[in-house]
């Protein structure tokens, strides 16, 4: 199974082709069903390919008659044809989907589910060397260095990425909250009330999305706070909150979303921190002295 093809940068392809720039129209300026419609559509565009309209209108909540008139809206005759516009659009994302449901219809020789999360990991890896993301992960460090104080944002799987984050982040400079903590939403939308125009938020967000983290991102942004976010895609939901992006490749084989990508950019992040200021360096020595009596080895 090619895994090379699950990659941030295949979502974007969908985005901004013809077909998905006359969507995200309707995402902004349509009615509550095509804003509906149009985020499924950005950020799933793989169900959309490859479902039927039934299964469409199931996961949105719209009618089968509603999607057929949104369709119409964007230029296409019919339901059938716009699931080809879109499979053509995003061949390289569909590509991996059929050829997974036939190694579950037909089983036989090949790497398996294991051996196809590995190499979709060693391949969403090299996603992330480019020089356009150095320079992402070097103005985030600035973000960081600058803010009064920093809040750090995950819920569900996210929110281990963003304990990470935090534990990393620590050491390093005062002032750093991990927003998600004891008391679930309600807790983390009380922290956030002290966020301020000087502070950072960085919101962590990876499919399924949560759905808290999108009004608690906005608030953020509203209250003057320069939002950071990290996500795997331009068209995942809290990107219009975002003053700067960290995008990684979370599409897999078998599961929901990896993790693993995103997990590697936060570790080049604090790195890059870490790096960036000798004062770093003087408390990165203090710190592994603390610690060398509670460890071994």
């Amino acid at each position: 199974m090619s895994t090379q093809a699950w990659s941030v940068s295949a979502d974007q392809k969908f985005a901004e082709s013809e077909i998905g720039r006359r969507i995200t129209v309707l995402k902004t300026e349509g009615s509550a069903s095509q804003r509906r419609l149009s985020d499924l559509i950005l950020q799933d565009p793989v169900f959309v390919a490859t479902r039927g309209i039934e299964d469409l209108s199931a996961a949105t909540g719209v009618s089968a008659a509603t999607i057929s008139r949104y369709v119409k809206e964007i230029g296409v005759d019919g339901y059938a044809q716009f699931r080809a516009q879109v499979a053509d659009a995003v061949h390289e994302l569909i590509v991996p989907v059929s050829k997974l449901g036939l190694r579950f219809s037909a089983p036989g020789p090949g790497p398996g589910a294991a051996g196809e999360s590995l190499a979709s990991a060693n391949a969403q890896m090299q996603v992330l060397t480019d020089a356009e993301m150095l320079r992402a992960i070097s103005t985030a460090c600035k973000l960081i260095a600058d803010a009064r104080q920093v809040w750090v944002m995950g819920f569900g799987l996210s929110a281990h990425l963003a304990a990470i984050l935090s534990l990393g982040l620590q050491p390093y400079r005062e002032g750093v909250h991990s927003v998600v903590d004891l008391g679930g939403t309600e807790a983390a939308a009380a922290r956030l009330v002290a966020v301020s125009e000087s502070d950072l938020l960085i919101a962590i967000t990876f499919p399924r999305y949560s759905a808290d983290v999108v009004p608690l991102t906005r608030y953020c942004k509203e209250n003057g706070a320069r939002v950071l976010g990290l996500t795997d895609a331009s068209v995942a939901p809290i990107v219009p909150h975002c003053s700067e992006l960290l995008l990684a490749p979370a599409a897999h084989p078998v599961l929901s979303s990896s993790s693993l990508p995103g997990l590697a950019l936060i570790e080049a992040l604090v790195s890059e921190f870490i790096i960036s200021d000798a004062e770093n360096i003087k408390r990165s020595e203090k710190l592994a002295t603390a610690l060398a009596r509670f460890v071994s080895g």
